[in-house]
């Protein structure tokens, strides 16, 4: 029996958010944005002052809420967050923007960014403007514990509050949209400067890189190592998000913006490690709370003849013959790279070669229903819990209407999608398999085999 039930208290002292049935009772939304209205200076007592005397400068919205942030999250009416990669290219897949769009109910129009006179409005002027800071976050109860989990969403600004008037005010609703700190390095952009960092790590250019371009927020270095590229020099003269990707590239690794709103960047070193996976799903490990599957087109990121240059360098070559043989070609060239030698343009070529010789069998994206749990809480601290990229999930998984076919696929997510209404919550993976694809070549049998395409033995049978 668990020790904590929907209905119960919610065990936190987190002030706001929102929770539905529909979401399986254990989870709680929370959608901050800082549009309180603040409060003038006051001389004497005032019900905002924060000592025992008067003579204070105010700090904003009453508590418990305090400073300016607001949570709106029980007017929304619907809301889509979409953070990393939308399709897949492997490891050369690049994030997009993560976005945030929110439909608010608004009967009364006090979100209307033209309302000049309501509680988000100071001194006359709205404070529903684009740049305003808004964090997407939820807090997931343990049903057998009651501990409380919290699993951010989205950070980021608000692009724009948009309102279309209507006479009647049930229909009145605002549409928020936001995005991430992404935006900003790709409108950070200066001249050209002197050539400088000649022999930087890819941690050192990543660091030269948010310097130049006085990024404040936070940076998440890998654990350990400064990755395996070291680079020629740079002149800084592309936009921040450019020149990001570009390091990146060299070193094929890999880097984002967090839904926490960190910088983080991954080395090459993360598409060889082979963790267990730290999430499991699918009919054979529990409940099935999968509703939908696609499946890859097992040959978009195959790439069996590489060509690479570094600028001002000797073209390099890999190739896959056994490959070639089978599938035909699939190039593949690039001829910019930043890295410092031929030869670390010669391990770029063959590290792709690696990879993507082979065609792979896996799946593009999933979605998920937590909440069809019988213990929802630990589905969505599963589906809620995991690191992109690093961590692995493991998919075990048949179309309900062919048991017979299954899928058994570890991946790793460059991509998630939350879906939120009040009568649903649906969690959509884009998926990418970084594991070198077997060679699925002819092997020689010795005696029966099932592939045998003859009726008598010793025959070539496909592996």
């Amino acid at each position: 029996m668990p020790v904590w039930r929907p209905g119960d208290a919610w065990p936190t002292s987190t002030p706001g958010g929102a929770v539905s049935p529909h979401w399986g009772g254990y989870t709680k939304l929370y959608v901050r944005t800082a549009i309180g209205a603040g409060n003038p200076f006051h001389m004497g007592a005032h019900n905002y002052d924060r000592l025992s005397a008067g003579n204070v400068l105010g700090g904003g919205v009453p508590a418990p809420a305090g400073d300016l942030w607001v949570d709106i999250a029980c007017d929304v009416r619907d809301m889509e967050v979409i953070t990393g990669a939308t399709t897949s290219q492997g490891i050369l897949s690049k994030p997009d923007a993560g976005t945030l769009t929110v439909t608010i109910a608004d009967p009364g129009g006090i979100y209307d960014p033209l309302n000049t006179g309501g509680p988000f409005a100071y001194g006359g002027r709205s404070r529903l403007v684009p740049g305003t800071p808004v964090e997407v976050f939820a807090e997931v109860v343990d049903g057998d514990t009651a501990a409380v989990s919290t699993h951010w969403l989205f950070t980021g600004t608000a692009d724009s509050w948009q309102q279309d008037w209507t006479p009647k005010p049930s229909n009145r609703e605002t549409k928020l949209i936001a995005s991430d700190a992404t935006k900003q390095f790709a409108r950070l952009d200066r001249p050209e400067q002197a050539a400088t960092g000649a022999g930087d790590t890819t941690k050192q250019r990543v660091h030269r890189i948010v310097d130049f371009f006085g990024w404040t927020g936070p940076v998440v270095d890998p654990p350990t190592g400064s990755g395996t590229a070291t680079l020629q020099a740079t002149t800084l003269a592309q936009s921040a998000w450019e020149l990001l990707n570009r390091t990146l590239d060299d070193e094929l690794g890999y880097v984002h913006v967090t839904a926490k709103g960190e910088l983080r960047w991954l080395p090459r070193s993360t598409w060889s490690t082979t963790p267990p996976p730290s999430v499991t799903l699918g009919c054979d490990v529990g409940y099935d709370v999968l509703i939908d599957a696609t499946p890859s087109a097992i040959d978009r990121q195959m790439r069996n003849a590489v060509y690479a240059a570094r600028t001002g360098g000797v073209a390099q070559f890999a190739q896959s013959t056994s490959s070639i043989d089978k599938y035909g070609r699939y190039d593949y060239t690039r001829t910019d790279l930043g890295l410092a030698d031929d030869t670390q343009a010669a391990t770029w070529a063959t590290t792709l070669v690696t990879l993507y010789a082979y065609p792979q069998v896996t799946l593009d994206d999933v979605t998920m229903r937590p909440d069809v749990d019988p213990k929802p809480w630990a589905a969505w601290k599963s589906v809620l819990g995991f690191t992109p990229i690093t961590d692995v999930v493991r998919v075990h998984w048949s179309p309900p209407d062919i048991p017979t076919h299954v899928v058994d696929v570890a991946s790793r997510v460059f991509g998630i999608d939350h879906r939120i209404t009040r009568a649903a919550w649906e969690v959509k993976w884009q998926l990418v398999n970084t594991r070198p694809a077997a060679a699925a070549g002819a092997v020689f049998t010795m005696g029966p085999h099932p592939q045998d395409r003859l009726d008598s033995n010793f025959v070539l049978t496909a592996a």
